[in-house]
C-alpha cells in the first residue's frame, strides 16, 4: 500500500458488526496503554474514551502464507509496500510517508486518510487513523487500530485486528448506525483491497522471489535505493528452501 489503510480502518470498522461504547467487556483493554509513549497517548486519547464504535473487524483472510520476516518487514514499510505493489498491479496508487513519520493515502475513489503508527511489538502494532469517505453516505473520523499476528505454522501467517472509531460529528454517528447495512459491501471491498496489499506482496515474494527482483530492479532510482533492504530480504534463502538466488 502505499497503502489504503488509514481511511480503510476507519470505513471498515463502521462497516462491521458494531458493539455499544458502553459494553461491559472494555475491549480497549486491547490498547497496551502503559506501553504506549506521551505522544501515542494523546493520540489515542482522541478516540478512547468516547469512541462510537469498537468492533475486532471481519478480515477477508485471515490466514496465508508467506515468509514471516518478509510480511513483518511490509507492515513496517508500508510505503516501501505500495511501491512494490503498484507494478505488480496490485495497486494502482501510492501512500507517501508524512515528516512526522505517518503515512497519506487516496486510492482515488473516494477515501482519503492517515495513518501513523504508534507501538510495535513482537506480533502486534497500534495505529491511529483519521481519513473521510466521500463515496456512499459521506464520513469522517479518526480511530485506533490493534493489529495482532503470528506464525501458526512455518510459513502460515494468522492476523486479527480491532478498531476503535470515533466518528466526527453527531449527524454522521447517527447516520453511521441508521445506513451500516447499506455500506457493508462497500466497506468489506475497500477493507480486503487495503489489507490484501501487504498480504498478496509477501505471498509473492516469498512463492517467486526473483520476480519480484525483477520488479524492484526496473523500478526509478530513488525508488531502488528504498528498496534495497527488502531486495537483500529476498536474495536470502530460509532454511530448507533451496539453493539462494543468483545475485
Amino acid at each position: 500500500m502505499r497503502t489504503d489503510w488509514p481511511t480503510v480502518f476507519l470505513i471498515a470498522a463502521l462497516g462491521m458488526r458494531a458493539l455499544p461504547a458502553s459494553g461491559a467487556a472494555k475491549p480497549e483493554s486491547l490498547i497496551p496503554m502503559d506501553q504506549l509513549d506521551g505522544p501515542a497517548r494523546v493520540r489515542v486519547g482522541q478516540v478512547v474514551p468516547g469512541y462510537t464504535f469498537h468492533r475486532q473487524v471481519r478480515l477477508g483472510r485471515d490466514t496465508f502464507t508467506a515468509r514471516f520476516e518478509l510480511f513483518e518487514y511490509l507492515i513496517n514499510h508500508l510505503d516501501q509496500t505500495s511501491i512494490v505493489a503498484q507494478p505488480l498491479k496490485i495497486v494502482q496508487y501510492r501512500s507517501q510517508r508524512t515528516a512526522d513519520g505517518g503515512y497519506w493515502a487516496d486510492n482515488r475513489k473516494g477515501a482519503v486518510g492517515y495513518l501513523w503508527p504508534l507501538y510495535a511489538a513482537p506480533g502486534e502494532r497500534v495505529y491511529f487513523a483519521q481519513g473521510s469517505d466521500r463515496e456512499g453516505k459521506p464520513v469522517a473520523g479518526c480511530a485506533v487500530v490493534v493489529v495482532r499476528y503470528r506464525e501458526k505454522a512455518p510459513g502460515v501467517i494468522t492476523c486479527e485486528m480491532h478498531a476503535f472509531v470515533k466518528v466526527e460529528s453527531w449527524i454522521q454517528r447517527l447516520l453511521a448506525r441508521i445506513f451500516l447495512p447499506l455500506v457493508t459491501g462497500t466497506v468489506d471491498r475497500r477493507f480486503s483491497e487495503a489489507l490484501e496489499v501487504p498480504v498478496l506482496v509477501s505471498e509473492l515474494a516469498t512463492a517467486d522471489p526473483a520476480k519480484v527482483i525483477g520488479v524492484i530492479d526496473a523500478l526509478p532510482p530513488e525508488d531502488r535505493a528504498l528498496l534495497q533492504e527488502f531486495r537483500r530480504m529476498l536474495l536470502e534463502t530460509p532454511a530448507g528452501a533451496g539453493k539462494p538466488l543468483a545475485r
